[in-house]
């Protein structure tokens, strides 16, 4: 039987977790790894074992495909637990366990049970997530023969700590992979101490991707920081303007007459300023065509959200003809999101408040033209031109400064996807 998917057949992932040899299994091992994805096999054989680079380089590919099976079942009776560990339980599933699903079939790959254990290659494997430090309580007291680390460098440091007294066995190995972050990270340093194998990635490591999209991702991300890590693999520093790229190619100077579809987005202040965006679709573009600022800092006095549901109101119906609208507000806003909900009027959402992987989604958002500004929006345009990376800060952060009209734009791109 012939597996297929992401544009390159996957013949020899069945072989890859059985006893081959010959030069006919050879031959297939050649053809559907990389040179560099052939060297991890040969050579990741240490505790700590890592891939880190760009993104799409095929640094996953090899574990979901080979490494994970083969290191669960070398130690098949050993003493200790097998874990995979990723930023919560979800993405493990979405990264890790869906496609080894595709790959190996659902009998070698089962679904996790309600105490977090997903049976892998006849193997009991706790499935643990990572992004909160309270996840360490459920590493505590285990002995750990086999962990595989999804998405590693986005875990909070606390759970990687523990996770060093916990592969407490001779025989014990960890596989992990990630996308660098910026140079002071705990996981760089970690790295830059230890004894770890570690391959590095380059997006043009990976022969399989199709050389238009290549240059496409190259595009979107020159400039800016995202290229030294998505692209080419390095622990780059955010330093200097948020969006470098942003510019006169962004902005329209004449609206639609007619939008398939509307969105607000909305950043809620009650000292601090409020902003209000509103989107408009058409031929596969969002377009911000208009919007509402208010701040009482300047103004002396805040508003009621009864009173900013009512601006609310107003910048949608002198914009558009029916009420066919959705509302993205700032997930904090709570007795707001209660006014619009029992109004009844539009659709609310949450915004998605990933900070960081918000400034990326939005940064590739105008580099591709899928997001244009309205020459109109005069708050917006003016803090994108200076919204700035946080200067001499460990925390990797843009300025909290004049950015609430950026707050909506990013909420807006990574809740809708764009």
């Amino acid at each position: 039987m012939e597996a297929t998917g992401g544009g390159r057949p996957y013949r020899v992932l069945l072989m890859l977790l059985m006893t081959g040899s010959g030069r006919s299994y050879r031959n297939k091992m050649m053809n559907e790894l990389s040179v560099k994805q052939l060297e991890y096999i040969k050579k990741a054989n240490r505790r700590w074992n890592f891939k880190v680079g760009a993104t799409r380089s095929g640094k996953t590919f090899v574990d979901l495909a080979y490494v994970i099976g083969r290191k669960i079942r070398e130690r098949r009776g050993l003493a200790g637990l097998n874990c995979i560990i990723g930023v919560t339980v979800g993405t493990v599933e979405r990264n890790v366990l869906a496609p080894m699903r595709e790959l190996h079939g659902s009998g070698m790959i089962q679904r996790i049970n309600n105490k977090n254990i997903c049976m892998l290659f006849g193997e009991p494997v706790y499935v643990i997530g990572a992004h909160k430090a309270c996840q360490t309580a459920k590493l505590r007291g285990s002995g750990l023969k086999y962990v595989y680390g999804d998405e590693v460098a986005e875990w909070s440091a606390e759970v990687f700590e523990l996770l060093k007294s916990r592969l407490d066995k001779p025989y014990s190995r960890f596989d992990g992979t990630c996308n660098p972050e910026g140079p002071t990270h705990w996981l760089k340093q970690f790295l830059d101490k230890s004894n770890a194998y570690i391959q590095n990635y380059r997006i043009d490591d990976n022969p399989f991707l199709d050389s238009g999209f290549v240059a496409e991702l190259k595009k979107e991300y020159s400039g800016t920081m995202y290229y030294g890590r998505y692209i080419e693999g390095l622990w780059t520093a955010a330093d200097g303007l948020v969006y470098p790229k942003f510019g006169d190619a962004n902005v329209v100077h004449e609206a639609s007459k007619t939008y398939e579809r509307y969105v607000v987005s909305m950043d809620y202040g009650t000292r601090n300023a409020t902003a209000m965006l509103l989107f408009g679709h058409s031929d596969g573009v969002w377009t911000c065509f208009d919007e509402y600022y208010y701040s009482g800092l300047k103004t002396g006095f805040s508003l009621t959200d009864e009173e900013f549901y009512e601006e609310l109101q107003h910048l949608i119906k002198q914009n558009v003809s029916n009420s066919n609208a959705t509302i993205i507000v700032d997930p904090s806003a709570v007795s707001f999101i209660t006014v619009v909900k029992r109004r009844g009027e539009y659709a609310v959402k949450r915004a998605d408040n990933d900070v960081l992987n918000g400034i990326r989604n939005t940064a590739s958002a105008l580099s591709r033209g899928s997001v244009r500004i309205h020459s109109k929006c005069k708050n917006l345009l003016s803090e994108l031109a200076q919204y700035s990376w946080a200067a001499g800060s460990r925390e990797e952060r843009p300025e909290k400064v004049n950015d609430h009209a950026c707050d909506a734009l990013r909420y807006f791109v990574r809740t809708m996807r764009v």
